[in-house]
């Protein structure tokens, strides 16, 4: 036996520390590739996460790990040197990407866990899903992942809540060995509860959010009644409706502009409101009853400096959809006092900017 402070250290513990300080490079570079490898599964599938993360043991908690539990002969025995985790935004997430792990991993069973299940109903807590996972043997035959045969790595799967939960939990209820209080068992216990209704809450409203979604799209391409203005509705309004996509055609030929894809523009239905367009129904009409006058003001903003003073005049513009309501937003202020121009301007950072000056005048003597 080795002396190590008040503890005693076996044979076996300086000969794994030994190991360990020899192959965990090996582990990090394992680790990171798999967590790289994961992402891209992920992306192919088009499941979004809210984080991957990737660490190894350090020999600090590597030592303490094998001093306490002194039954570890091999370096292969010990399964969480290398840990990834991944956080969903929605628990029903957790389990469509452990069906991605299984498909794409080898899984040790043994030693993998789903600790959702564990749980009696009459305890607290809030857990996760662990699996201790190594490479296929499809996949580490492959060069560049040929080093990595026989690796395990743990892969822990969690949402956003479960991950607070397990954070807070660790802080403050397993600070030591003690037991937790009664009392503050029940505490924990209701909170559980609470996260949990709240993650279930969260998948119902993005179901709901999902299905808005698609009758948007069964619906704005002919009628626009009956739908309040947000940001999801004012996406489908200019990427599907035929009066919003003509309005930006027109647009655009006089204008020199040219119609990217749509980038998240939810500061225009708060610019909306502000003149008291609340509906899409609204929007639509005003950008037909304003056709004439938006295509004047795009005429008139053309000599305006370029912000960017190395862009080719010659060449188009690269504009979002929706540009026709950018400039009804322009017609709407023209018709306001000069006092009211000044403030549009001066809240969209276009006083200061180049020909902001000019730009103000423009709208001022719009209707004169």
């Amino acid at each position: 036996m080795v002396c190590d402070g008040s503890r005693k250290v076996s044979a076996d513990s300086v000969a794994l520390l030994q190991q360990f300080d020899l192959e965990i490079g090996c582990y990090e570079d394992f680790c990171s590739t798999t967590a790289d490898l994961i992402k891209r599964l992920l992306s192919s599938k088009k499941i979004e996460v809210h984080s991957i993360s990737s660490r190894c043991k350090d020999r600090q908690s590597f030592n303490k790990k094998i001093v306490k539990k002194s039954h570890y002969k091999e370096l292969p025995d010990i399964t969480d040197l290398a840990g990834i985790r991944i956080i969903t935004h929605y628990s029903d997430d957790v389990d469509l990407i452990a069906k991605l792990i299984e498909k794409e991993f080898e899984i040790d069973r043994g030693n993998s866990i789903d600790k959702r299940l564990i749980l009696d109903p009459d305890r607290f807590g809030y857990l996760s899903l662990h699996y201790v996972a190594s490479l296929k043997n499809t996949r580490s035959k492959l060069q560049e992942y040929s080093d990595y045969e026989g690796l395990k790595v743990e892969i822990q799967i969690r949402s956003i809540l479960q991950h607070t939960w397990a954070e807070i939990e660790h802080d403050i209820g397993y600070k030591n060995e003690f037991e937790v209080p009664g009392p503050i068992k029940r505490k924990f216990s209701r909170l559980a509860g609470l996260l949990e209704l709240a993650d279930q809450e969260f998948i119902s409203i993005r179901n709901e959010i999902d299905k808005y979604s698609k009758v948007l799209d069964r619906q704005m391409k002919t009628s626009v009644k009956n739908f309040g203005l947000d940001a999801l509705s004012y996406e489908k309004f200019v990427t599907r409706n035929a009066v919003s996509l003509q309005a930006d055609q027109d647009v655009c030929r006089a204008g020199n502009y040219e119609i990217s894809h749509y980038k998240d523009e939810s500061r225009m239905v708060s610019r909306l409101a502000g003149f008291d367009i609340t509906t899409i129904e609204r929007l639509s009409f005003l950008l037909q009853e304003n056709k004439s006058n938006i295509l004047r003001m795009v005429s008139a903003l053309r000599g305006l400096p370029d912000e960017d003073p190395e862009n080719d005049p010659d060449e188009p513009s690269i504009v979002s959809p929706g540009i026709s309501t950018f400039f009804l937003m322009h017609v709407l202020t023209a018709r306001k006092s000069p006092e009211d121009i000044e403030s549009y301007l001066q809240e969209n950072s276009w006083l200061d900017s180049p020909g902001g000056d000019e730009f103000y005048e423009i709208l001022v003597g719009f209707f004169q």
